[in-house]
């Protein structure tokens, strides 16, 4: 059976909690909490789920509830409702279902009956779909690339990436949140009109709208938020700013890549703890290693280290071996990038990275193998 995404709803924490209590099934996956105001509808959508629980008094469910409800079904296809409450009556298992809402359970519904019913309730909304010729969508991840210095890779890294993506159909943004050193636009050889400054100073606010007239488009397809020109600009970027552009953008977009500065700013540890999976860029040398526990440390005490991999951006005369590097770290690569050197140099000087510009080399070659993995981890995510 495919894993079915759940987000709870409720604007009471002990609900929240019962309802995560009450799901006793590994084919069931929480991934995301939210409330019933009108500015979380757009972060509800990014999370894609499957099935919508409504955990509120029977006192509150009201109109207000009910448009608030079918605000989010008309943009989250294939996305069942379920209320949990309390007094459940008739009138209101009719008013639910003339609403398309799929179950209304009691707060004292056994666990391994609730679970049932939510599995009951998925398996009904996909064969609806599956009778609609409806294609069931498809959750976004978010990819952070961090690294322990300037000149380790991780710009380099997160634009090649990005072309091997979209040279594979996927529908891809770049966000340049490095906000004082950011040159993405350099390597994308892109003259960008608006930069992330413009954006986050928008007195109308950030939505998918500004976004996209914010954005400058890559010829392979894709889309990047470049960072400010000029380093003072970056001030005028806060950590709010960086989250609210990250759930905008989560609709809309498979992949969403981001570039971080090798900072521990609030804007940066805002983008690690928001992001899916955090790719740590590495070099096989001692400066490197020093690093890379020091950010450990950061991510640990963010309570974000389980979404850490390693990547080792490898140079050909590293003398520190991979089984040195995953010793110290207790933990695994999750994989290796050959630094080419020349090849690397010339697209760097050209505007053009080095899967356009060398895509026989080592470098492109691993970065095509890594990119691969990335998308089978996602597909074995969301079944």
């Amino acid at each position: 059976m495919d894993r079915i995404n759940v987000v709870i709803l409720s604007e009471e924490t002990q609900y929240k909690v019962k309802i995560k209590n009450k799901i006793v099934s590994e084919d069931i996956a929480i991934v995301g909490y939210s409330d019933f105001k009108e500015e979380s509808k757009l972060k509800i959508e990014g999370y894609f789920p499957d099935v919508l629980i409504c955990a509120l008094d029977r006192n509150d469910i009201d109109d207000a509830f009910y448009n608030f409800v079918g605000g989010i079904k008309e943009t989250t296809t294939g996305c069942a409702v379920v209320i949990v409450t309390d007094n459940v009556n008739v009138d209101l298992v009719n008013t639910a279902a003339k609403l398309g809402i799929r179950q209304v359970l009691d707060f004292e519904i056994e666990p391994q009956e609730f679970t049932n019913k939510i599995i009951e309730v998925n398996e009904l909304e996909q064969k609806l779909l599956g009778q609609l010729k409806i294609e069931r969508r498809v959750r976004s991840k978010v990819y952070a690339f961090y690294g322990t210095k300037g000149g380790c890779g991780t710009s380099s890294i997160a634009a090649n990436v990005a072309i091997s993506l979209a040279n594979k159909g996927k529908k891809v943004i770049v966000l340049d949140f490095d906000l004082q050193h950011g040159d993405l636009n350099l390597m994308f050889d892109l003259d960008p009109k608006d930069t992330i400054v413009e954006l986050a100073r928008d007195p109308e606010g950030i939505s998918i709208e500004k976004v996209n007239t914010s954005v400058a488009l890559h010829p392979a397809g894709f889309s990047v938020l470049c960072a400010p020109k000029s380093p003072e600009y970056g001030d005028y970027v806060e950590a709010d700013h960086i989250r609210k552009i990250i759930e905008n953008v989560r609709p809309y977009f498979e992949y969403i890549i981001i570039d971080l500065g090798c900072n521990y700013a609030d804007t940066t540890l805002t983008a690690l703890e928001v992001c899916d999976e955090i790719e740590l860029i590495a070099n096989l040398n001692i400066s490197s290693l020093k690093g890379m526990k020091d950010i450990l440390n950061v991510l640990q005490n963010l309570r974000v280290s389980e979404k850490a991999n390693f990547i080792v951006n490898k140079n050909r005369s590293s003398l520190i071996k991979i089984a040195d590097f995953e010793n110290l770290m207790q933990k695994k690569v999750y994989a290796t990038i050959v630094a080419d050197r020349n090849a690397c140099i010339n697209a760097l000087n050209s505007g053009s990275p080095v899967i356009s510009s060398a895509p026989r080399c080592a470098t492109s070659k691993d970065i095509n193998k890594f990119v691969d993995i990335l998308i089978e981890d996602k597909s074995n995510v969301s079944k």
